[in-house]
């Protein structure tokens, strides 16, 4: 019998069967990201707009350590960790001027060239 998700940690979805849980597992948990992000969707797009970037619910700074889970989780179950990987390394660079702010002020990564 497939694991069932909700005794996982979060899984990325590239782990799921890296974590022996069906991908209908995911639906539930994908829905409700998706409601979480309309949440916040049009106060994320002010912020952009305006090129403030409060941090309402924490700073990017805080952020972080939250990233390392899905790498070290996509890891141990086998699973391939580069997405997660790719997202924390734009996050590292947004929080190297931003790291104060919100979120929303990773979207500075992509209105100026790289370095």
């Amino acid at each position: 019998m497939p694991r069932s998700l909700s005794r996982c940690s979060s899984p990325p979805p590239r782990s799921l069967g890296a974590a022996g849980a069906e991908a209908a597992a995911f639906t539930p948990i994908a829905n409700q990201g998706i409601e979480t992000v309309n949440g916040w969707l049009a106060a994320y797009t002010r912020q952009i707009d305006e090129g403030a970037y409060p941090a309402f619910d924490s700073t990017l700074d805080t952020h972080l350590g939250a990233m390392d889970h899905p790498i070290h989780e996509s890891e141990s179950l086998g699973g391939d960790a580069d997405l997660p990987r790719f997202v924390k390394t734009l996050a590292d660079r947004a929080a190297a001027g931003h790291g104060g702010e919100g979120y929303a002020a990773m979207i500075e990564l992509f209105r100026k060239p790289a370095a």
